[in-house]
């Protein structure tokens, strides 16, 4: 029979944040699903992806279906942003205690009667995103969790779903309880993704603690790269970026030009680049995905949007220009989209885009 949950009519699917792929044989969440994928030689084939949970997948053998892990380009002209995720399959039901409808409706308890009074509005959450669906921490070179794969987001904290989930049953969950077990991301593209479904007045409230730091509205946890010297403390940098090839590698400069504080000439900006070698992309676990990524972003008509969590310093052999440096490339993302024909500056779609 299927769950109540799965037929009613919402505006977000339920969410799913790993599943059983069948031709690895093994538990992804969407980000190493991508990977897989684009790791596969032409002709690249999708896969099949069952529950990640054991006892609903050998009940039921139950589908999940992943959603745009096989896309390169965003179109801009599109409202709203389709990203990578997993959601369900409405022909084979989950079973009544697979974890991922036991999280739902924890969360809906959390966020109707459990809430305080001013959060049961946010029930829903966000225009594009369920509020559970938010990572509240970018934890920057920290396992999300002893058996969390890479590139993880996990619901952390003292207290497990099923122990909340649990409370919830017997009437004793603290209306506090989802605060004290925050979403948390070790990889940025998982962070960018809700960034990026967020609308601009959704940005300004919706809050993202990094690292150890203090809590700020993503707007404010997300800084354009021309702002680098004047900010203070730990903040996620993104720009609009030109992609070219040099040879089989990537230099990636920033449209947005940044005035460095200890410059010869005060006021003048200077440009920020990122070199990117082709094997050590290739050595890292996202790579093939980042390679084709890149070189998509290089074809006429394309463009891209890079964020990074690192830092800007000077070039170490030209005097007018300045380096982005990441310490991994789990650090480091990029969005690459079309440009509207009636925009051809680059930069200025971009900046309206974001």
């Amino acid at each position: 029979m299927l769950c109540p949950l799965a037929t009613r009519t919402r505006v977000f699917a339920m969410h799913i944040a790993r599943a059983y792929c069948v031709e690895s044989d093994r538990v992804v969440d969407i980000y190493q699903a991508r990977a897989l994928f684009f790791a596969q030689e032409d002709p690249r084939r999708r896969f099949q992806f069952l529950c990640s949970d054991d006892a609903c997948r050998v009940a039921n053998t139950t589908r999940v279906t992943g959603v745009n892990y096989d896309k390169l380009v965003e179109d801009e002209r599109d409202r709203v942003v389709v990203k990578p995720h997993f959601r369900m399959n409405q022909e084979t039901p989950h079973s009544t205690e697979c974890e991922w409808l036991v999280r739902e409706r924890t969360f809906e308890v959390l966020d109707s009667s459990a809430a305080e009074p001013e959060q049961r509005g946010r029930a829903q959450g966000y225009r594009h995103l369920k509020s559970s669906d938010l990572v509240d921490v970018f934890s920057p070179g920290c396992a999300t969790a002893s058996a969390a794969p890479a590139g993880a987001v996990e619901t952390s904290g003292a207290a497990s779903l099923s122990e909340i989930a649990s409370e919830v049953k017997y009437g004793a969950v603290s209306p506090r309880r989802r605060s004290s077990n925050p979403t948390r991301a070790d990889f940025l593209d998982a962070v960018v993704s809700v960034y990026e479904l967020l609308e601009a007045d959704e940005r300004r409230e919706a809050v993202l603690r990094i690292g150890r730091g203090p809590r700020l509205p993503y707007s404010r946890a997300f800084c354009r790269v021309e702002h680098y010297f004047s900010a203070r403390g730990e903040r996620i940098f993104h720009g609009g970026v030109r992609v070219r090839l040099h040879g089989p590698n990537f230099a990636v400069r920033f449209f947005d030009r940044v005035a460095a504080p200890n410059q010869r000439r005060a006021g003048q900006p200077l440009d920020v680049s990122l070199y990117l070698k082709r094997q050590m992309v290739l050595d890292h676990w996202n790579g093939k995905f980042l390679i084709a990524q890149l070189s998509e972003a290089a074809k006429p008509g394309h463009y891209a949007h890079c964020y990074f969590f690192g830092r800007i310093q000077p070039h170490p052999s030209v005097n007018a220009r300045l380096i982005a440096v990441v310490e991994s490339l789990d650090y480091l993302a990029f969005t690459v989209r079309r440009k509207v024909a009636a925009l051809t500056d680059g930069n200025k779609s971009d900046r309206r885009a974001h």
